[in-house]
């Protein structure tokens, strides 16, 4: 059960917030470079997400999370982290994600010219640095652990089970998105994107509110 409603979260995660630079990077690499090549990308990535969440893991434990009073505060910390998140994502403009993926996509050419052909952790590396300077990628992790913690109590081996499910779905997801870029990419236009950033933007700051109004009354 724990590990479904990871699985859950996972689903929420791939849908929901998986089509910032990271996506664009990872099909870009897919079309230029092959499919092996996102996949390492890929993994960087998810690395780097493991070692965050391991952190606030950690942190949330030091701190005593279960505590009610805590708890309390971590959740309206949590929904508004949410709102503003959904916020941001509402106003996102699709192109300057876009141009993001793009610088990353460069750099791996100029590493490209450099060693001609670049070995495998030159593609782990690139994933996990790309995504460790990503401030939004703290900051929904951070949302991640504390709703988590609060709801299990701060029991590290529920919470490990929960995270299991999470990262499982994110990476079959991401492998589905590597196999199809090419199809993928011809789907998300610009006018495509500038609508999905709003529902998903939506969907987010409610997200938050309800969060709020849970942690509060009920």
């Amino acid at each position: 059960m724990i590990i479904l409603k990871g699985v859950l979260m996972g689903l929420t995660l791939a849908l929901v917030f998986g089509f910032g630079p990271g996506f664009f990077s990872l099909i870009q690499t897919s079309i230029n470079r092959g499919f092996k090549s996102a996949l390492l990308l890929d993994l960087g990535i998810v690395l780097n997400d493991v070692m965050i969440v391991a952190l606030m893991l950690m942190s949330s434990i030091q701190v005593h999370l279960n505590n009610d009073k805590r708890m309390v505060y971590a959740g309206i910390s949590a929904g508004i982290i949410l709102i503003i998140f959904g916020i941001f994502t509402y106003n996102l403009s699709p192109s300057n994600i876009v141009k993001r993926s793009e610088s990353t996509n460069e750099s791996i050419n100029e590493l490209e010219k450099k060693y001609k052909s670049p070995k495998w952790y030159i593609y782990v590396g690139k994933g996990f640095v790309m995504n460790i300077f990503n401030p939004f990628v703290w900051i929904f992790w951070m949302t991640c652990v504390a709703t988590a913690s609060g709801q299990y109590n701060g029991n590290i081996y529920c919470l490990v089970k929960f995270f299991i499910g999470v990262f499982g779905t994110v990476i079959i997801f991401d492998i589905l998105k590597a196999a199809g870029a090419y199809s993928l990419k011809k789907f998300f236009t610009e006018k495509m994107m500038t609508v999905l950033n709003k529902i998903i933007g939506l969907i987010i700051g409610l997200c938050g509110i309800v969060l709020i109004i849970k942690v509060l009354f009920f």
